[in-house]
């Protein structure tokens, strides 16, 4: 009886050992797969995380390109309310003439006629920085500036009102600058209006003069063309007015 024993304590002994053993391989099974599972998660994340490096730098250099672009410049010009000029009309006394019948007063209006417009500007460059080909030239001092059309910040003027307007430049180029060329530009295409100078070993200067009929909301500025990294003197001067 106590052989009996003995041998069934030792057989539930190994049963249970071995109950044991299979129970640690399932759970060393399921740490080696939630360890694959890990590493896999791991690789998705590095993935993601070089996608969102790319699609940033993608987005700071279209930004960039967004905020340099001359076209994107003439377009915040006409939609800013603030450079939008409308023709003033006068306040003068409109002239009415009544008459009465039967209790009732009828008014006619019969004239009111616009007032006339002062628009001018000169500014000047001071800014030693360099402009790249087709690249607006901005004039950040303003001499003169009536009626505002004029923006410094930007280097553009926006027409008022539809009209002739008379514009002048004259650039200054340094003495390292080599050919260099300068054009009028209105709305982004080529006026013909254009200046050159040679900068060879010494400043030189040269300046232009254009008329050009302009609708109202119509954007004119100078830029470089044909050529790439110039920088300009202190006596580099834009000017425009309506006639």
């Amino acid at each position: 009886m106590r052989t009996f024993l003995v041998f069934s304590l030792i057989f539930a002994f190994g049963q249970a050992v071995i109950v044991e053993d299979e129970t640690l391989r399932n759970i060393l099974n399921e740490l080696n797969s939630l360890k694959t599972i890990v590493a896999e998660q791991q690789l998705k994340i590095r993935s993601l995380e070089k996608k969102l490096e790319s699609v940033t730098e993608q987005n700071r250099k279209t930004e960039l390109n967004f905020n340099t672009d001359p076209e994107v410049h003439v377009l915040r010009e006409k939609m800013n309310p603030l450079q939008t000029k409308v023709p003033e009309t006068s306040k003068n006394t409109k002239t009415i003439s009544s008459r009465s019948f039967g209790g009732i007063r009828n008014a006619r209006l019969l004239s009111s006629s616009p007032s006339s417009q002062n628009v001018g500007f000169t500014a000047s460059r001071q800014d030693s920085s360099i402009v790249h080909e087709n690249g607006i030239i901005v004039f950040e001092t303003t001499i003169t500036n009536a009626g505002s059309a004029y923006n410094p910040a930007s280097g553009i003027f926006q027409a008022p009102v539809s009209g002739l307007y008379v514009f002048f430049y004259d650039i200054e180029c340094s003495k390292t600058n080599g050919n260099t060329y300068v054009e009028l530009v209105r709305d982004g295409a080529r006026t013909g209006v254009q200046a050159y100078c040679h900068g060879l070993g010494d400043f030189d200067n040269s300046a232009t003069l254009g008329v050009l009929h302009l609708g109202a909301g119509d954007t004119v500025w100078l830029r470089l063309y044909d050529v790439d990294n110039r920088t300009f003197g202190g006596k580099t001067l834009f000017s425009g007015f309506l006639l």
